[in-house]
Order: C-alpha cells, then sequence, then structure tokens
C-alpha cells in the first residue's frame, strides 16, 4: 500500500496558507518558458547559482544541523534504555524493542503535534498503540501458554509432583497427583506410566489398593480432564500467537505507511 496524504486539521491548513500564500503569475512576470527535466537548471554547472541562492543554502545547511544536534540529544535519552538493552542474539525479542519504543515516541508525537484531521489523528494513535500492545504479547512466546495454563490452573487443585533424586545427586519431577487419605491419586508422566493410587514403599512410590476406589476413580477422572484441558491450552496458545502475528501484519500493511504527517 502507498502512501496517500492525509486532510490536514483547519489551523494546520490556514498556516500552512498564510506561510504560503497561493498566487498566480501575472503574463507580464514571466521571462521564458522552456520544456525540460525538473533538476535541469539545479543540476546545471554552467549556470553558476547567484549569492543569495549559495547564502540560502549555507543557512539551509546550519540549521539541518543544529536541528540534527538537537534530535540527536532528545534521541540518546528516549533510546539509551532499549539501545543498552539490545544484544546480538536477541533476534525477534531485540526487534520487538525498537519498535515499541519509536511507535510509543510516535503516539506521543502525534498526540502533541499531529497535524491531521481529528479522525485521522485518533486512528493513527490508535493504530499505533494497538500495534505496541500486540508486540508487547508478543515479545515472550511462551507467555501465550502460560497464560493460558494460568487460566486451566486456577479451575483445579494444585496438584504435588512426584520428586525423584537420584544417586548421582541429579533431581527429576513428575506427574500429577492429590492427597488421599495417607496415599496419593494421580497419573505419572512419561511413557506408559501408570494411573492410580499410590503409597510410599520402602521410599519409594508404588501402586497400592485403595481405601476408597470410588473416590480415586473420581479424582483420576478429574487429573485426566485436567490433562485434557491443558492439552486444548497449549492448542488455543498457538491459535493466539497466530492471530495476533495475522494482525500485527494487517495493521502495518494498513497503517504503517499512513503513521505519518
Amino acid at each position: 500500500m502507498l502512501m496517500q496524504s492525509q486532510p490536514l486539521s483547519a489551523e494546520t491548513a490556514e498556516k500552512l496558507k498564510t506561510r504560503n500564500p497561493e498566487s498566480q503569475k501575472a503574463d507580464d512576470d514571466i521571462v521564458s518558458q522552456h520544456m525540460g527535466h525538473i533538476f535541469d537548471d539545479i543540476l546545471n554547472r554552467n549556470k553558476k547559482p547567484g549569492i543569495a541562492t549559495r547564502i540560502g543554502w549555507k543557512w539551509r545547511s546550519l540549521k539541518d544541523n543544529y536541528h540534527d544536534a538537537k534530535n540527536g540529544r532528545r534521541n540518546r535519552k528516549i533510546w539509551r534504555k532499549t539501545i543498552c538493552g539490545l544484544r546480538p542474539w536477541d533476534g525477534f525479542g531485540g526487534m520487538i524493542n525498537v519498535m515499541q519504543t519509536h511507535l510509543r515516541d510516535y503516539v506521543e508525537t502525534e498526540e502533541k503535534y499531529g497535524c491531521s484531521l481529528e479522525e485521522h489523528k485518533q486512528c493513527k494513535i490508535a493504530t499505533a498503540k494497538e500495534t505496541v500492545e500486540l508486540l508487547e504479547r508478543m515479545k515472550e512466546p511462551h507467555d501465550y501458554m502460560f497464560r493460558r495454563r494460568e487460566e486451566v490452573d486456577e479451575k483445579y487443585p494444585k496438584y504435588k509432583h512426584l520428586i525423584t533424586h537420584c544417586a548421582r545427586g541429579s533431581v527429576s519431577t513428575s506427574g500429577d497427583f492429590i492427597a488421599q487419605d495417607s496415599g496419593w491419586v494421580g497419573i505419572e508422566a512419561g511413557k506408559d506410566p501408570r494411573e492410580g493410587y499410590f503409597e510410599f514403599v520402602g521410599g519409594r512410590f508404588e501402586l497400592a489398593e485403595s481405601p476408597d476406589p470410588d473416590e480415586t476413580g473420581r479424582l483420576l477422572i478429574q487429573v485426566k480432564q485436567y490433562h485434557q484441558d491443558i492439552h486444548d491450552a497449549y492448542r488455543q496458545a498457538e491459535v493466539d500467537s497466530d492471530a495476533d502475528f495475522d494482525r500485527l501484519a494487517e495493521l502495518l500493511k494498513e497503517n504503517m505507511y499512513t503513521w505519518w504527517d
């Protein structure tokens, strides 16, 4: 999508009209006319620019250098934290931080100095803010899974995990278990996991006879439903991530060239 000019606010249009009044050249003011490229006269080395033109160019160069230095000081203040936090291995995370910093700066500037019509101005601000929010969610890919898993965990009791200490000093955790009488009901992790009522026998976690088979069955159904909900949550997290990427692409395509005045 190519850039398109945006209608200016009445106040800005009036200022520009005052500074650059439109006027038609009278026939008596015309010295000559000829066909040629727009830059032919400027680039013609046989035609030396007048002293007034050269002074104007020099003055404009000094003004540009002054504004560059002023803007550079401002940017160092705004971008210092972002630039110092960048790492070569950050990949997409580093690019997100840069995009967020720039868009936040753009929104603040647009709110203060934007000169488009109000509806265009507010649309630019709203879409830029939405993009910043999208980028914040996309910054940590695992957060999609964590958010969905937290929603599931809130609906169930806090399950315990089997903690195994090995002779070589390593520690591993597995399974989901909930207390029943003097034992635990749940499902082990891994391939071909055991499930049912467990007790510790001689320091080892072993299947045992349940004191209440009906309660054990009910708790097992609950654990299995929990596992299914977690599985569904992870699938939904992938859907959420894809939807955010699609929305980001849509926002950039439709608005990136209109975030300007």
